[in-house]
């Protein structure tokens, strides 16, 4: 009995190192080949260049995006602006509502059915609505895009902007506005890091030379594994130096910038765009959300609502706190039930979730 099972426990041995060695040697020509585009992880990048407002979407677009594992069909009209697929090929220039944010508002990871800007648009059929979100947007590229927009012939009643934690450290290192058009700073290639991301030299290793074993642990440990955690990818989420700035503000981060200085950069290009908006007869609404870090540390009524709370005292239609609907008792239960699993993006609950919440105050 005991040889049988010190010849299957050999067995065992000798089948696990030749696996990892042919997943080691060709394991990663077969992932790229066959098995990459099936997991659907694979992060496609549509951004074409604009000489006014940084970047931009293709217009009439149509094609398959990637961001983790997830895959959505994203399609533009003939505006570049992101919408429907069944809608398209609509040729608008004037709109009753336009919201502009980043890859939040963009609905990265989705169909635009199923973002939060495509639920309001579909809740609000009499409306004729425009995203002009994208990812990577912040304040200088609402008020640089929206000021081309307008020079081109664009009308709106009203602009929603769904401003983000992240547009302070966007707009500090990533972007300067230059007599209307925003201009990268030298500090750009730094601008999108999390400089509080911890990195496991053995799990960089592992996930970089072992794709398929990696594939098939992962598959195992979703079947099993239901207790929820904070691994180290879900802790490099909450720990984001992009988004800590209410309540851990570290001016290293930031050009050694004081804190005011820093947030007078954002709420100067917003004051831009109110002064741009009137001008146009056009409104001017806010509306603000929480990071997952936001959940964990800091409080409903934090520096990034108060700040854009009483910008908005008398320059906007309407402030939308959507802080609150996502706190709950377990910040960790709320996150995984919000949150596409590591990562800092509303998955579709998240976005349903919003769209909901906005709606509400809306029709209030």
């Amino acid at each position: 009995m005991s040889n049988r099972y010190s010849d299957f426990t050999k067995i065992v041995f000798i089948s696990i190192v030749l696996f990892l060695f042919l997943d080691s040697t060709i394991g990663k020509y077969i992932y790229k080949k066959y098995i990459r585009v099936q997991l659907q992880d694979i992060n496609i990048n549509f951004s074409k260049l604009d000489e006014f407002y940084d970047h931009k979407y293709p217009k009439n677009f149509d094609a398959l995006g990637g961001w983790g594992n997830l895959r959505y069909k994203l399609c533009t009209d003939n505006n570049g602006f992101r919408t429907a697929c069944k809608k398209k090929d609509k040729n608008l220039k004037s709109f009753d509502l336009a919201f502009i944010g980043d890859s939040f508002t963009d609905g990265l990871g989705y169909e635009y059915e199923k973002t939060f800007v495509g639920i309001i648009d579909n809740e609000l059929k009499q409306k004729k609505i425009a995203n002009l979100a994208m990812s990577s947007y912040s304040t200088s590229i609402y008020y640089t895009k929206l000021n081309k927009l307008i020079k081109d012939g664009f009308k709106f009643d009203e602009v929603i902007v769904f401003v983000d934690l992240s547009d302070l450290p966007d707009d500090i290192l990533c972007y300067e506005v230059v007599k209307d058009k925003v201009k990268r700073k030298s500090t750009f290639n730094t601008c999108f890091k999390n400089f509080n991301e911890k990195k496991n030299k053995f799990f960089e290793f592992y996930n970089k030379n072992f794709k398929i074993t990696k594939i098939l642990v992962d598959r195992i440990k979703n079947l099993f594994v239901k207790k929820q955690s904070e691994n180290t990818k879900t802790l490099n989420v909450f720990n984001n130096s992009r988004s800590e700035w209410t309540y851990n503000y570290n001016k290293n981060l930031y050009n050694d910038l004081e804190y005011e200085d820093a947030i007078s950069v954002s709420v100067n290009h917003m004051n831009n765009l109110y002064d741009l908006l009137k001008q146009n007869s056009i409104e001017l609404s806010l509306a603000v959300y929480p990071w997952p870090g936001t959940l964990k540390y800091d409080s409903e009524n934090n520096k990034h609502v108060k700040i854009w709370k009483n910008f908005c005292k008398k320059r906007c239609k309407k402030f939308y706190n959507l802080m609150p609907v996502f706190f709950e008792e377990n910040y960790l239960k709320a996150y995984k039930k919000y949150y596409i699993n590591n990562d800092s993006h509303f998955n579709e609950l998240g976005n349903q979730t919003l769209a909901e919440e906005f709606l509400d105050l809306y029709k209030k």
